[in-house]
């Protein structure tokens, strides 16, 4: 069946403008395979995207499509409320070896915003059961994004994400962003790194040690252009969080299960959080899973009688689905047995050394990346082509791609991001590279062209 654009209108989409949407941009998918889509007009796209940075074993692999139909047909659903399921605590025993053992318990989401939710009320009811109850602050960093729930977009750092809701989770305050692409000049990366963790002690201390309950962060930002935070940065955080007694929250939502080269983000520093936040990757956006990581003294904290008041007041009727569980043991099964994290790193490299070839040239001002997450800003000015209204560049050459069969992601007003499945190849690579630069020549054309008439 073929759906029509007012078929379509029924269903309100995430981040859209639905108006322009729908008369410029529709795309209805019916199907997938491996890291291509195909829509219902039967044009057939490469996924840059994975989806949206989750499909990180291609679409439609048999094995975790297996896995989903065994256990729907063994056990379709138990709530963690009242009963266990085997598939939630092997996933839970596996993700704890994956991680060094470094966190022996799970608590389980259905989401990446779900995950941050549950992690800051966890670190202010860890804080409540040692009797520290006015330890309830969150600071993370200028520019993050760490999902849309209220508690969510209370931590992030887009103001843009946050100026329709009027107040939100009150105690949530940013410090400096120590994104390479935003160090002055001036300064050396070392110097840049150590202002911002300066900057951030500051803030730690101007707000109260005694206040502060946790520092949330991603490994790699991404929301606004990819921004990989040294491992300088990783070490005065992990300082900082030990002296003042601060819980560390790392959102690797989107960089875990190879996304970057390693299972998780933390094993490029060896440096890791207290905390760690899960989805996206997890299953391959098979089933709707979240998770959140933690280390023994922070679940001994919440032990006690029935009646001594520690449980954690906190869950959902599908937290542990069994079904979810499956999927994300069958899927980090094919990132292990395909040796896809290797690949992840590999192409990744090979991406990499693509993208420097396009810089100041084509109107690339900044190439950042690690495995496969990648991004490039552009310049504004290419953006002085009038081709879709008032767009910003990003949404311009996003959609300039789409036409020309290849799905990325718009980041913020200047950056577009790349983070296909971990099974892309150097083919893939050189096939959006090639649409990538005709866009640019493209645009480049234009812009030439309107300054020679004006």
């Amino acid at each position: 069946m073929k759906y029509s654009h007012i078929d379509a209108s029924r269903v309100w989409h995430c981040w859209n403008q639905m108006d322009v949407y729908l008369k410029q941009m529709y795309t209805l998918i019916e199907k997938s395979e491996g890291n291509f889509v195909t829509d219902q007009d039967g044009k057939t796209y490469l996924d840059a995207n994975s989806s949206l940075w989750n499909v990180n074993i291609g679409h439609g692999h048999p094995k975790v499509i297996d896995a989903i139909n065994k256990q729907l047909k063994q056990l379709d659903h138990s709530s963690l409320f009242l009963t266990t399921n085997g598939p939630a605590i092997e996933l839970a025993k596996k993700l704890s070896e994956l991680t060094g053992n470094r966190y022996p318990h799970v608590f389980y989401t259905n989401s990446g915003s779900e995950s941050t939710d549950t992690a800051m009320k966890m670190t202010r009811q860890y804080f409540y059961n040692k009797g520290k109850s006015t330890k309830s602050k969150f600071i993370s960093l200028q520019n993050a994004y760490h999902g849309s729930t209220f508690g969510a977009i209370s931590v992030c750092g887009i103001e843009y994400d946050k100026k329709p809701f009027g107040d939100l989770i009150p105690g949530c305050i940013q410090t400096k962003s120590p994104d390479l692409f935003q160090k002055p000049v001036h300064m050396s990366e070392e110097e840049w790194i150590l202002s911002c963790i300066d900057d951030l002690e500051t803030v730690i201390l101007n707000e109260g040690a005694d206040s502060i309950a946790a520092f949330i962060s991603e490994p790699i930002q991404a929301s606004e252009g990819i921004g990989v935070i040294p491992d300088l940065y990783w070490q005065g955080v992990r300082k900082l969080c030990d002296q003042y007694e601060i819980l560390w929250i790392s959102d690797e939502i989107a960089t875990g299960f190879g996304r970057t080269g390693k299972m998780f983000a933390a094993e490029h520093s060896d440096i890791w959080p207290d905390i760690m936040l899960l989805a996206k990757g997890i299953t391959s956006g098979y089933f709707p899973l979240g998770a959140v990581l933690v280390k023994s003294e922070i679940f001994e904290c919440f032990l006690g009688e029935v009646d001594s008041g520690k449980e954690f007041v906190h869950g959902f009727t599908t937290s542990g689905h069994p079904v979810a569980c499956a999927t994300a043991i069958a899927n980090i099964q094919v990132i292990e047995e395909e040796n896809l994290v290797q690949n992840a790193a590999e192409i990744g490299e090979f991406l990499l050394s693509k993208f420097y070839e396009l810089e100041n040239p084509e109107g690339v001002i900044d190439i950042q990346g690690r495995g496969l997450m990648l991004g490039i800003r552009l310049s504004d000015q290419l953006s002085a082509a009038p081709i879709i209204n008032q767009w910003p560049i990003s949404m311009i050459v996003t959609n300039l791609l789409a036409k020309r069969g290849i799905l990325v992601h718009a980041a913020g007003t200047n950056a577009v991001v790349l983070a296909p499945a971990l099974t892309f190849t150097k083919k893939n690579c050189n096939d959006f590279i090639k649409e990538l630069k005709y866009v640019l020549d493209l645009l480049n054309k234009i812009k030439t062209m309107k300054v020679l008439s004006s």
